[in-house]
């Protein structure tokens, strides 16, 4: 019959193969574990920035900011870019001030390689997203044009004591206030073809 020794041996070598078997089965296992997985904010996925833009869409401005603050927080705390973050503060713009710099994003957006975001579906999100920051930015600067021509102008309305009569006073008030309406009138027309 057998051996001690060699019932010893038989299960060494199969003690040593169910190891083995064990440790494959346990790697393979652990990839889907919670220990190995990504914070969502980090993956360039298309259905979780729908699903981020989406929630961001359905709460209060301020919570909105607060979000806004931990992404940024993120960025700045990484120690390079990650692809998601800087899509979802992408995101995170088109609803709140708060998510930074519209230049600053289209930049980083514009920076990350094309192989991180494989998925055809997050490039045409990304395209949609980039032109519309790209609208919002030339918006907000048409608006910055404006209001300081409304700052400069109640600065010139003042009378002066130098310009003489009340006419001419009147008449470059008008002038002035022709110049406004036809500014604000290529601005409708130029945001209208957009």
């Amino acid at each position: 019959m057998f051996s001690l020794f060699s019932i010893r041996r038989i299960n060494l070598i199969l003690s040593l193969l169910l190891l083995t078997g064990c440790y494959h089965y346990n790697s393979s296992w652990n990839a889907f574990s919670p220990t190995y997985y990504n914070d969502p904010y980090s993956q360039p996925d298309f259905d979780e920035l729908l699903g981020f833009g989406a929630t961001l869409a359905n709460i209060p401005p301020s919570s909105r900011a607060e979000t806004c603050r931990t992404l940024l927080k993120r960025q700045k705390d990484s120690r390079y870019p990650e692809p998601g973050i800087q899509l979802h503060l992408m995101a995170g713009r088109l609803l709140s001030d708060a998510c930074g710099d519209i230049p600053r994003i289209l930049n980083a957006v514009g920076a990350i390689p094309p192989r991180q975001l494989s998925d055809d579906r997050t490039r045409k999100l990304v395209a949609i997203y980039t032109e519309a920051l790209k609208r919002l930015n030339n918006q907000s600067r048409r608006l910055g044009s404006v209001e300081r021509i409304h700052k400069t102008v109640p600065n010139g309305l003042e009378p002066k004591e130098t310009t003489g009569s009340k006419t001419d006073e009147n008449r470059l008030l008008r002038e002035k206030l022709e110049a406004i309406r036809s500014m604000e009138k290529q601005m409708d027309q130029s945001s209208g073809t957009n």
